[in-house]
């Protein structure tokens, strides 16, 4: 079971990855709506369509109940777990929300936000969480390949950008907070308490700084909105808790890190937009250093080491 987990957690953390990218064209369309109030309305939309799935799965399952004479059937981890990760997913959300409504365009945005790849490692080290060798093989060309992904003029950093920047020093503690706690329970029971942590801490934040609430654009993005909430944040950060419990924090960000990819991709097929010769080039270095961070280099060294002295 362990090897099968193995090969299915990347599957995975590529597929929430794929329906980030694809979520560009619905964030574009709900830039009208403050970004705390979008945080509120997606991440209730995403704790609702989880507690639809909870009790699905329960059904199928027939071992554990979500409601109950008893109360409401979540373990101490599950719900510490949920929110503290709801806390930490809302605070990086809206940083980066933030940024992008404020001035950063969305092609700097990917990129500053994509350099949690190179932060979760480094932060591992604080809490003794190593990464292995290939993984910082990987990081330095990740890098690279955003770049000539994401940034088509001249870089410059703007004041709005130093919101995106921290929602990337943000990211990497979110992913460390699922790696301590999702192999230790239900991985879409922890997923529904985080959206409803994040819908509670964004909308106590809405009423006092955004308000009075704008529900005429909430209602005007209506589809958008319940994309971000059921596609983007229910399926795809659930997916990301599920893979994550057999893949090490610092090459899953790589693997998540594909949203950029996955995005202008997304953009040339859905949009009809044109990609240029550095984003084809950033898209084959990306995949590089993907391909790299999966490599188990260790044992193939080994391998090699171990073979003369076997003949």
């Amino acid at each position: 079971m362990k090897k099968l987990t193995k090969y299915i957690s990347p599957i995975l953390l590529v597929l929430a990855a794929l329906i980030w990218g694809l979520a560009f064209s619905a964030q574009k369309s709900a830039e009208s709506i403050p970004p705390l109030t979008l945080g509120a309305a997606r991440s209730l939309f995403a704790a609702v369509f989880l507690v639809f799935v909870i009790i699905g799965f329960d059904a199928a399952k027939g071992t554990r109940r979500l409601f109950s004479k008893k109360g409401i059937d979540l373990t101490r981890v599950e719900l510490i777990g949920g929110i503290i990760c709801g806390a930490v997913l809302a605070g990086a959300s809206f940083f980066q929300q933030l940024g992008m409504n404020e001035g950063t365009d969305a092609g700097k945005a990917s990129f500053i936000t994509a350099l949690y790849v190179v932060l979760v490692p480094i932060y591992g080290m604080a809490i003794k969480r190593r990464a292995p060798i290939n993984v910082w093989i990987s990081m330095p060309i990740a890098v690279v390949g955003f770049y000539l992904l994401c940034i088509t003029e001249s870089f410059s950093i703007e004041f709005s950008d130093l919101y995106v920047v921290i929602s990337a020093l943000i990211f990497p503690i979110h992913i460390l907070a699922i790696d301590r706690f999702a192999p230790e329970c239900d991985g879409v029971r922890m997923s529904c308490v985080q959206f409803l942590a994040a819908a509670v801490f964004n909308s106590v934040l809405a009423l006092i700084l955004e308000s009075p609430l704008d529900f005429a654009a909430i209602s005007g993005s209506i589809l958008p909105v319940v994309y971000l909430g059921v596609c983007s944040s229910g399926i795809a950060y659930t997916l990301q808790i599920l893979g994550q419990r057999g893949t090490n924090p610092a090459a899953a960000s790589i693997l998540l890190s594909l949203e950029s990819v996955f995005g202008v991709l997304g953009a040339a097929v859905l949009l009809s937009e044109k990609m240029l010769v550095r984003e084809y080039i950033g898209c084959a270095v990306v995949f590089v250093a993907v391909i790299i961070s999966e490599l188990d280099l260790g044992a193939l060294f080994k391998r090699k080491k171990d073979k003369p002295a076997s003949s």
